[in-house]
């Protein structure tokens, strides 16, 4: 096994747990804490070493019923986003997979040229699928200002 190549996807997912860990404790513009049971349990499980399973519950949760089922408001409008974004991981993670197969074929300049272009491809793809998504649910979002 060669040395550890730190990728854009890994600062992208810990974009993402950054969202979501402010959307599971942001209260809103009301100012009030948001107390409910199932907010408080998404909370512990974001703050601590289970964030895979705060993605598994953003990936169930219907946006709509989230603040019957005690999540703060805020959180349930940014479940707009969190949960499509994750989904386009998905597709980033497989195709940056491909990225990494076909590198171990290269070697010396080739292969440093390679990944340094698809880092960067890889990077900006990623703000750039996090943008479009920000502008196709930005009626959603404002709302939850």
């Amino acid at each position: 096994m060669g040395p550890y190549l730190h990728s854009p996807i890994e600062d992208l997912h810990s974009f993402y747990y950054t969202a979501q860990w402010a959307a599971a404790f942001n209260d809103g513009a009301s100012g009030r804490k948001h107390n409910g049971i199932m907010n408080r349990k998404f909370r512990e499980l974001v703050a601590g070493e289970l964030r895979w399973r705060a993605v598994a519950m953003v990936q169930d949760l219907v946006p709509s019923l989230a603040v019957s089922e005690g999540y703060s408001p805020f959180f349930a409008q940014s479940l707009v986003l969190l949960g499509p974004w994750w989904a386009r991981f998905i597709a980033l993670n497989r195709d940056w997979s491909v990225v990494m197969s076909k590198a171990g074929a290269l070697e010396g300049k080739d292969k440093e040229k390679y990944l340094g272009l698809n880092f960067l491809i890889f990077g900006y793809r990623g703000v750039v699928e996090y943008f479009e998504l920000l502008h196709e649910h930005r009626a959603s979002l404002q709302m939850a200002v």
